[in-house]
């Protein structure tokens, strides 16, 4: 069985790379970066084709203390996945399945499809309409005009999903988003990310002098940013503290700025390697999002021993057990995010049981090497339902 894979930048397309080709299923990747941001993905260089004429400028752009131009950024976004995904169509190897990620894989899983060949499309983000609901009603509240989205590369999505063979999500919070929109459920099939466990392990112990609290991503309306300051500021404890690694998009520059007598350290970007320490000493993670597909970021946090404060619309029960190793909530509620703060904070021995829960979880949920099996084992699936037979099945 060969598999090509086209996305236009990494995401966890280049763990499934590595997993694939491990298992010799790999013909190619296609990417939008260059092959400098690629090397470290452990993926052979003649395996990868680069494309890096929209996708690299649109990231590297993007990291300019200067805002762009909103025309010129939506520009280059579209380019990424349409100039890529018209390029990948026309040079398309022989395969037995095509992957094809959120807008980049309509013109290639097309061409396969002609050939014959099988089309998956795997995205990691709820359904288009549903977050667009989602994220329409929080703009409002927040006193944004409107959500601001893509429409050529979300138009490109719905079609995605229509011709695919298969639609590839990673948690049950998104399959119930596509079969919400009218998508059958049968087509959907849930397969979690893995976590690097080897590398994301306790390596200290929090505070004892303070309860501090930690965020991880790109702090925005979408990752739910009122709620965790709200939830921060109501939580009575006499010494706390809030982390928060990532960038602040410039929509909740306003909103953090309305906290600023809270105890709040904004560290910025930080390599994801260098995260270890940051997760080991924090005695709660929390992740209110509005909508993400699988936060990777829980994953690592529970594997460092932090427990997990997240919504519901993060993939958390795919994680772990509300309760056990961490604590889901609703979305959009800050006092139930408060109450499982001052929970943690009031009740230390339940804090160090779930701490060591977590660590013990992510063990059984496997790394991205358990990742890439599933994936195999559904290409294969997907390749007998139409009567193909890859010819290294065996190596599974």
């Amino acid at each position: 069985m060969k598999i090509v894979i086209s996305t236009a930048g990494r995401f966890h397309l280049f763990a499934l790379a590595r997993e694939l080709e491990k298992r010799d299923h790999l013909e190619r990747i296609y990417s939008g970066f260059i092959w400098r941001a690629l090397a470290r993905e452990d993926v052979p260089r003649d395996k990868v084709t680069t494309f890096p004429w929209f996708r690299t400028p649109y990231v590297a752009l993007g990291r300019l203390p200067t805002t762009l131009p909103r025309h010129f950024s939506r520009w280059l976004e579209t380019m990424s996945c349409v100039a890529q995904d018209a390029y990948v169509a026309r040079r398309l190897p022989p395969c037995d399945v095509f992957i094809g990620h959120d807008g980049a894989g309509l013109e290639a899983g097309k061409q396969a499809r002609r050939l014959g060949y099988g089309y998956v499309t795997d995205t990691g983000t709820s359904h288009v309409g549903f977050r667009r609901k989602l994220m329409q009603e929080e703009c409002a509240s927040y006193g944004v005009p409107k959500f601001i989205e893509n429409h050529t590369i979300n138009r490109r999505m719905l079609e995605e999903y229509e011709i695919a063979d298969a639609i590839t999500v990673p948690s049950i919070f998104v399959k119930n988003s596509f079969v919400d929109q009218g998508i059958p459920a049968g087509k959907i099939h849930v397969i979690p990310y893995g976590v690097r466990a080897a590398h994301f392990r306790p390596v200290s112990e929090p505070p004892a002098d303070l309860f501090r609290v930690l965020f991880v991503g790109g702090l925005s309306i979408r990752k739910g940013a009122r709620y965790l300051f709200e939830a921060f500021r109501d939580f009575p404890h006499p010494c706390k503290e809030l982390v928060i690694v990532g960038a602040i998009a410039d929509e909740v520059r306003p909103l953090v700025a309305s906290f600023g007598d809270l105890n709040v350290k904004i560290l910025g970007p930080i390599p994801n390697m260098e995260l270890n320490r940051i997760y080991s000493t924090s005695h709660a993670f929390v992740l209110p999002s509005i909508e993400e597909g699988l936060g990777m970021v829980m994953a690592e946090a529970l594997a460092c021993g932090c427990p997990v404060i997240a919504s519901t619309n993060t993939g958390a029960a795919d994680l772990f057990t509300h309760g056990e190793e961490g604590l889901i909530v609703p979305i959009r509620n800050s006092n139930a995010i408060r109450d499982c703060l001052i929970r943690l904070a009031d009740e230390p021995k339940l804090r160090a049981r779930m701490a060591a829960a977590a660590v013990e979880r992510v063990k059984e949920l496997g790394g991205w090497s358990t990742y890439g099996g599933k994936y195999s084992k559904f290409l294969v699936a997907i390749n007998n339902a139409r009567g193909r037979v890859g010819y290294n099945d065996c190596l599974l």
